[in-house]
């Protein structure tokens, strides 16, 4: 063989192989529920027992089934809408009409008006919290907002200063942003709502999620690696290479804290992550690519977002959240061992 053919199977290997550990890569046995969407964003909220569905490009918000995956009808016809939440209680759904600069504000159950209001701005993510108090990104100009809990405007704003893709929740009502740019992550309590501290991510750059841990502390995920900080800031990093190196896209934590799924960018797969190991336990192959997880302290399900733009559609799938955590006990096999298609 050649000197040129040896170096050109090497450089395929490399790009195809991950640098480090080999991990089993599993086929899911068949979710419980798959639809299909017209392409575009779907989301996902829940409150006081209830799921709803958001489809930005249908335009319509829905109540789910999460069992069936079945659909009713809750309203249509809203004008481009990002994002909604629902308070912890469950008392109000809130929907924001980028376009329009409104929140819309209707009842949880079905009964009932909805109404609107002008929020001066173009509405991001929003967020619903205890005593259903609701946070509000405007990220173009990059400000966060407290609304007013009775009136549903802002009464309060940080100029976060940074590019921030996504707000986190923690259990003690803290709100966690990741800064883009400056490579940290900003801590925000909310009585009084003000920026408790910022933390510089040493070696985590660009983090685009973070998950606050349970006693103090968080994960964060970034193009380079994956960082874990404790309440004392001590701090281990997971660097990211081979099927990995485009980076983190999403990131969430199972209650209690101890494993993590993550997905990546440009991959196809789910990546069951051990937090206090700092190690990938498993991998799951998917149908498609996904692009957000939902779990709900409700039902025990996975709710994947998946894009298959071959077909312009995006799908919502469920998946047994017994099947997906039991991959902890499983012992990691070889990429020569993967099931087939």
């Amino acid at each position: 063989m050649s000197a040129k053919l040896t170096l050109f199977w090497l450089c395929l290997l490399i790009e195809i192989l991950p640098l480090g550990p080999a991990w089993g890569i599993e086929e899911p046995s068949p979710p419980l529920f798959s639809r299909s969407f017209p392409e575009g964003r779907i989301t996902l909220a829940a409150g006081a027992g209830r799921l709803f569905l958001l489809s930005e490009k249908a335009g319509s918000l829905y109540r789910l089934d999460p069992r069936t995956g079945n659909l009713s009808l809750r309203i249509s016809g809203l004008k481009n809408p990002r994002d909604m939440a629902v308070g912890r209680y469950g008392g109000r759904l809130l929907v924001d009409l980028e376009s329009s600069r409104s929140l819309l504000i209707l009842p949880a159950e079905e009964a009932g008006p909805p109404f609107e209001r002008t929020v001066g701005l173009n509405p991001g993510q929003i967020l619903g919290g205890a005593d259903d108090r609701y946070y509000l990104t405007a990220r173009a100009v990059h400000i966060l907002y407290a609304l007013d809990p009775d009136r549903y405007r802002p009464r309060d704003w940080i100029a976060v200063g940074d590019v921030f893709p996504r707000v986190a929740l923690g259990m003690d009502g803290h709100l966690w942003i990741p800064l883009f740019r400056s490579d940290a992550v900003l801590e925000v309590g909310t009585a009084p709502f003000a920026v408790l501290r910022t933390v510089d991510l040493d070696g985590c750059s660009a983090p685009v999620r973070v998950a606050p841990l349970p006693g103090g502390g968080f994960l964060a995920g970034c193009e380079d690696a994956i960082l874990w900080q404790d309440a004392a800031g001590q701090a281990r990093r997971f660097v990211l290479r081979g099927s990995f190196r485009h980076g983190v896209r999403e990131l969430i934590l199972f209650p209690g804290g101890r494993l993590a799924l993550v997905l990546f960018h440009r991959s196809r797969r789910l990546v069951l992550f051990d937090v206090h190991a700092m190690k990938v336990i498993s991998q799951l192959r998917l149908p498609y690519r996904p692009v957000r997880l939902y779990l709900f302290p409700n039902w025990p399900i996975l709710f994947v977002v998946m894009n298959d733009p071959d077909h312009e559609t995006t799908w919502l799938s469920g998946y047994p959240l017994t099947e997906i955590q039991g991959q902890s006990d499983t012992i990691p096999v070889t990429y020569n061992s993967r099931k087939k298609k």
